[in-house]
Formats: C-alpha cells, sequence, structure tokens
C-alpha cells in the first residue's frame, strides 16, 4: 500500500472514530425515546382495553407536526448528478427543514450548477408529490440538463467544445412512513431511460458522463429517520442506488450505497444545515467496455440554509466531495495512481410551493 492511499485510510478510519464518538449521546437518546414511545403505547392499550377514556396526545407531537409536518427528503443523490440525474440532482444537497404545505400537491425546483476540471453541468429538476394519508407519498421527479465540456478535441487546431442538453431520466417515486409520529420513511424509486444515451460528435458517441441518461431503467432505495431535538432536528439514513447497469453501447454504471447524517437548527424562519455523506462504489464505470478512471469512495460534506413561510420555501447550499482509492483508466492506458482529491463541487437554490 502506498504512502497517499496508508493516509487516505488513515484519514477514513479517523473521521469514523470520531463520528461514532459524535453519535452516542445521539443514539443513546434516541434508544431512550424508542423506550418511552413503547411504554406510552402500552399505556395506551391498556387504556383501550379497559374502555376508559385516551391520554390526551403528548405536547411533543403536536409540536412536531406544527413544525415538521412538510419534512422532506428531496435531492438527496449518491455520487453527484450523474448523467440523467435519476437518482437526484443536488450533488448531496438535502432538504430537510420545514415546506410549505396544506395545497393539493406539493411542488419542488432545484437548479445546480456542477464544476468540472473541462467544464460544468447545468441542472434544473422538479418534483412533484402529494400525500396520500399519513403514512404514503407518491410523485415523480423531471430533470432537465445541460453538459458543457471544453477543448473535447484537444487534438484539432482549434479544440472544440462540446454541449449536450435536454431532457434527462425521468424518476417516479412512492415514499411509506413509520412509527407513531411518521419519524422513519422508506422511499423506492425508478429511473425510466427517457434521456439521450447515445449522442454523437462527427459520428463517435459521447463518453456516458457527457449523456443525458443511462439508457436502462435505474432505482434506488432510501431509508430515512429523523431525530427531533428542542432546537432542530437530526436526520440520519442510507440509499442504495442501481444505476443502470450496462447498455447496448457497452456503457456500464456501478451500483452504489451511501450512508448520511444532516443536522438542521431552527432559527425562526431560518434552518441552516450541515451533512455528512460517505458513498461506495461497488466497481468500475465503463464508457465502451473501458474502464473509466474513477474513484469508488468519497466523502461528501454539504452546508445549506432553508428560509420558509406557510406557502413558499426556499433553499440554497453547496456540496464539496473528497475521493479516494483510484480505478480505471485513461484513453485506455492504465492508471491507478491519481492521488486522494476534491472531486466536482456543486452549488445549488432550489424552492417548494404548494398550491391549490
Amino acid at each position: 500500500m502506498n504512502r497517499s492511499r496508508k493516509r487516505a485510510v488513515g484519514a477514513c478510519l479517523g473521521a469514523c472514530a470520531l463520528a461514532c464518538v459524535a453519535a452516542y449521546p445521539f443514539v443513546a437518546a434516541e434508544l431512550a425515546r424508542t423506550r418511552g414511545n413503547a411504554q406510552l403505547a402500552r399505556l395506551r392499550a391498556s387504556f383501550a382495553r379497559s374502555g376508559a377514556t385516551k391520554p390526551v396526545e403528548s405536547p411533543a407531537l403536536s409540536l412536531r407536526v406544527e413544525r415538521l409536518a412538510g419534512l422532506l427528503s428531496s435531492w438527496e443523490t449518491i455520487g453527484g448528478c450523474g448523467a440523467g440525474s435519476s437518482t437526484g440532482a443536488g450533488g448531496g444537497i438535502k432538504w430537510i427543514g420545514r415546506s410549505a404545505t396544506g395545497g393539493l400537491f406539493q411542488m419542488q425546483t432545484l437548479g445546480t450548477y456542477t464544476h468540472l476540471t473541462g467544464g460544468y453541468n447545468l441542472s434544473l429538476s422538479t418534483q412533484v408529490n402529494r400525500d396520500l394519508g399519513e403514512k404514503w407519498n407518491v410523485g415523480f421527479s423531471v430533470p432537465l440538463l445541460y453538459k458543457y465540456y471544453f477543448n473535447y478535441t484537444p487534438q484539432v487546431k482549434p479544440p472544440v467544445d462540446v454541449s449536450n442538453g435536454g431532457l434527462g431520466d425521468v424518476a417516479a417515486f412512492v415514499t411509506r412512513r413509520f412509527g407513531e409520529i411518521n419519524n422513519t420513511s422508506v422511499t423506492l424509486l425508478v429511473g425510466f431511460p427517457t434521456g439521450t444515451h447515445d449522442a454523437r460528435y462527427h459520428n463517435d458517441p459521447l463518453t456516458q458522463e457527457k449523456q443525458l441518461g443511462a439508457g436502462r431503467p435505474s432505482g434506488s432505495l432510501t431509508l430515512d429517520h429523523t431525530i427531533d431535538e428542542t432546537w432542530g432536528l437530526f436526520v440520519l439514513g442510507g440509499a442504495f442506488a442501481y444505476r443502470g447497469g450496462q447498455n447496448e453501447l457497452g456503457n456500464y454504471r456501478a451500483p452504489a450505497g451511501s450512508v448520511y447524517g444532516y443536522s438542521g437548527y431552527f432559527a425562526g424562519p431560518f434552518v441552516p444545515s450541515l451533512g455528512l455523506s460517505v458513498t461506495r462504489f461497488f466497481g468500475v464505470d465503463r464508457d465502451r467496455a473501458i474502464d473509466q478512471l474513477v474513484q469508488l469512495m468519497a466523502v461528501t460534506g454539504t452546508f445549506s440554509v432553508e428560509w420558509s413561510t406557510d406557502w413558499l420555501a426556499i433553499l440554497a447550499g453547496v456540496s464539496v466531495p473528497f475521493g479516494w482509492e483510484t480505478h480505471g483508466s485513461v484513453e485506455g492506458g492504465a492508471n491507478s495512481n491519481m492521488p486522494p482529491g476534491l472531486q466536482p463541487w456543486t452549488v445549488g437554490v432550489g424552492f417548494t410551493v404548494s398550491p391549490f
């Protein structure tokens, strides 16, 4: 193991140890909360059996409904916006605070800019969803993408820039909430291959990261758990994404998994929040059967600020990933010595409304 790899592994282990130490008091508090809820459930069952009047709901439950009735998990993504954005378009940005509620449905729109070494990606993703009772929520998301790359043909003088834009991979999702106060949710998302995956320049297909879609169905499964505090909240969770596998061009996108934690502080109408996620790709992406140079592990830090009223909520955030464990090649030549370092960062601005 080379020295840079040892430093990366050591930094990862140290970060995991610090995260475990920091998480202990919150885990202990959550266990105590779970035991208390179980005792309350037994008490209510006892009242029901005896025919007595049901005890008054806890004020904390009413307060949670007032503060977090519109809790969202929108725009969390695995591995950045990617081709098609079927698992999200926010580069790790996650809405965890209040939202606009009370209408016929909710509509969230997020615009992002992702800075690349040789270009940039723009994304405008709109998500529409509706509650079906207290436990179920269904919806869909529609991403519009624009990808621009400088000096695409450096062997030609002068070099040529190339761009690709249009509809990405549309996705539909369903969410099921669990728990007495609906503080745990599971979301199943299915992406459809509506984005172009075989765009060409001079009859040569663009590499897969420059395409708008995966060319195959994709999907993800996400688990979120919310911990309420008097000053704010924590959102802990994990996700697994099937990113489409291999299409007919020989392009392959490996599955990926992540675990994450976000913390938000209630400051009047504002909710500033910090987030940290760890992502692992289970394989190397390939472009026309040739391994691409990728980093299979990433730690992503995010910072965002949310502001809301009864009818409008606004989010602004930034996401910065750090990657390591390099595999793959560049233009068919073996190269696994790329050092750990920052990956493309993302900034985003979004809003939520609940019309009618």
